[in-house]
């Protein structure tokens, strides 16, 4: 028989134990949507740049304004999609560390729960 002690300590664990596993699962959930909305808005963007590229309105000086510039006015849309890709790259890297941070982080406690037990 274990003691009464015993029993709230075994049952404190099994709770944190829920408890850590919820939000693991919550916080998976939630970078998965985050690169998921990324990749849409990326997808989007890259659909709707022609468009939007060919609507830019010139100025004054027509056919001139860009004469001097090596972004012509194709080569916009391409340029804005390349920042927009970097931007997906850079989110999707911080949102990986950070789940790899957290799964070491519960490693670390599942592996000080074993050798100092439930207080």
């Amino acid at each position: 028989m274990r003691s009464h002690e015993e029993r709230v300590a075994e049952t404190k664990r099994r709770i944190a134990k829920i408890e850590r596993e919820k939000r693991l699962q919550r916080n998976k959930i939630t970078m998965a949507s985050a690169v998921a909305a990324c990749l849409v808005l990326l997808i989007g963007a890259s659909l709707a740049m022609p468009g939007i590229a060919a609507s830019i309105q010139t100025g004054d000086y027509s056919g001139f304004e860009t004469a001097a510039s090596m972004y012509g006015g194709g080569a916009l849309g391409y340029i804005v999609i390349g920042l927009l890709a970097f931007l997906l790259g850079v989110c999707v890297t911080v949102l990986c560390f950070r789940l790899h941070q957290m799964k070491r982080e519960d490693d670390q406690n599942n592996e000080s729960e074993g050798i100092h037990g439930a207080d």
